[in-house]
């Protein structure tokens, strides 16, 4: 079964804090529902993730995936390239800048899971999914710069509380001292 889901957000942050935020790809866990542990095998010359090891829980399925990143002035792309549950999906964050400084972000998401499921229930959840990693994104990166604002998004965003499997707490947890703990030494290859 495969699904898409695009999502535009706009951010009342500037486009080089979000882009530093999402380069953070070791707290992916602290923001995004079905990430549960993350490491950088390898980066690209100028210190952006290029192969990465997730250990995920996508669509309620556990995984340990194989990542690799492509990243450039204004965007950050993923793609799956080896899944232990037989998952593949790739996506990306795509940032451009607004006339009052804020950043307008593209999330687009493309997952396929191996096992036969209703389209709509996939698609449902996948949407969920991603409205989810928005509201921590939003709380991840205004935690990271000291700035709040989402000046635009889904109107259901407000009132979503974050994440109920991992979530990010800025109160609680400080985005710069996590590291994880849950990930399988010797997973993948380099």
């Amino acid at each position: 079964m495969r699904t898409k889901n695009d999502h535009r957000f706009v951010i009342d942050i500037d486009p080089d804090q979000v882009m530093e935020a999402l380069l953070l790809v070791e707290q992916l866990p602290d923001w995004s529902p079905s990430h549960q542990d993350v490491r950088v095998a390898t980066r690209d010359k100028l210190g952006r993730p290029k192969r990465v090891y997730v250990s995920a829980n996508i669509m309620g399925r556990p995984d340990r995936q194989v990542v690799e990143y492509t990243c450039t002035e204004n965007k950050v792309a993923w793609k799956v390239t080896e899944s232990s549950a037989g998952a593949g999906g790739q996506g990306w964050f795509e940032l451009a800048e607004l006339e009052d400084g804020s950043t307008e972000v593209w999330y687009h998401t493309e997952v396929y899971l191996p096992i036969p499921a209703p389209g709509m229930l996939l698609k449902r959840g996948a949407r969920r999914e991603g409205e989810a990693t928005i509201a921590n994104f939003v709380a991840f990166v205004e935690a990271l710069t000291g700035v709040e604002g989402l000046a635009d998004g889904p109107a259901d965003l407000e009132e979503m509380p974050y994440a109920d499997s991992v979530g990010y707490e800025p109160a609680t947890n400080n985005p710069w001292l996590h590291h994880g703990g849950k990930f399988e030494p010797g997973f993948g290859t380099a």
